[in-house]
């Protein structure tokens, strides 16, 4: 049986956030550079990549049923908040806390 689109939406919804959940409660012990590494992305690929959702969302708005008034606020979402909400906090202050050097395995 095929679940349902609406279903399988809050389903990665749901897979996001434990992703990011994750990412945050492991900052101290996994850089970007290994997530890059290994997956091919990172923390800032998230955050670009909702950027970019957002702005198809607002684009696509009266396709998807989204209320007029939420597409100005998804057309002002940038980077910073995007990255905000993946790193859980300002991306300066994780940068502080957590960023090392990578190391020449890492490059």
């Amino acid at each position: 049986r095929e679940i349902p689109r609406e279903v399988r939406v809050v389903l990665e919804a749901d897979a996001f956030e434990s992703l990011l959940r994750h990412f945050s409660e492991r900052s101290d012990m996994v850089s970007n550079m290994a997530v890059m590494s290994v997956g091919g992305f990172c923390r800032n690929c998230l955050a670009k990549w909702l950027v970019v959702s957002a702005r198809e969302v607002a684009r696509d708005s009266a396709v998807l049923g989204v209320e007029s008034t939420w597409v100005d606020t998804l057309n002002r979402l940038g980077y910073e908040e995007a990255a905000e909400s993946v790193y859980g906090v300002q991306i300066g202050e994780w940068k502080k806390r957590y960023q090392k050097k990578a190391t020449d395995e890492e490059m």
